[in-house]
């Protein structure tokens, strides 16, 4: 019986032993805005906004409460960063999704990742997104190749950059 018990809890701690963090919320932002004040906002999508979003993104709306984060540049030009976790296969991942005045995506980088590296997005992969914008191409399979043996981590982040996207083109494009 225990040495059952001692079985489990070593499957339990080296399931999680593939947790990995590469970066914490504060390294992304100071990387994404070097020497710019940075503020944090919180948004409460009305019902109205989260179906627009949804309709937008053609991905659901998990929270109306979306926390976000705004940055301006000596210039005055202003970036908005959405970090967001999400479930890969079973486990989770959280990135940002860093977004400038335009639409435009500026950075997308993945904070942390608890699926096996095999399913992790390759830096060069998440790099095609910059400089993108909503439309019918920012899809896996279309403007977006898939990732060869990671298809549901493709899938789970352009989600999530599809959602940031539609939630700043709905609720904050124009009021920077």
């Amino acid at each position: 019986m225990n040495l059952l018990l001692a079985a489990v809890i070593v499957g339990l701690c080296c399931g999680r032993a593939q947790a990995k963090v590469y970066e914490t919320q504060q390294q992304a932002l100071a990387a994404s805005f070097p020497n710019a004040a940075i503020a944090r906002k919180t948004l409460f999508l009305t019902a109205e906004q989260a179906a627009a979003i949804e309709k937008l993104a053609r991905v659901k709306v998990d929270s109306k409460v979306v926390t976000y984060y705004v940055a301006r540049d000596k210039s005055g030009a202003a970036s908005v960063a959405f970090f967001d976790r999400g479930l890969v296969r079973t486990m989770p991942m959280t990135y940002a999704v860093v977004v400038k005045s335009s639409g435009e995506i500026e950075r997308v980088e993945v904070l942390s990742f608890d699926e096996p590296d095999d399913y992790f997005p390759p830096p060069r992969w998440l790099q095609l997104y910059r400089a993108r914008v909503l439309d019918d191409d920012l899809a896996v399979g279309r403007g977006m190749p898939r990732i060869s043996g990671a298809s549901l981590t493709s899938q789970a982040v352009n989600d999530g950059v599809r959602r940031a996207l539609a939630t700043f083109a709905v609720a904050l494009k124009g009021s920077l």
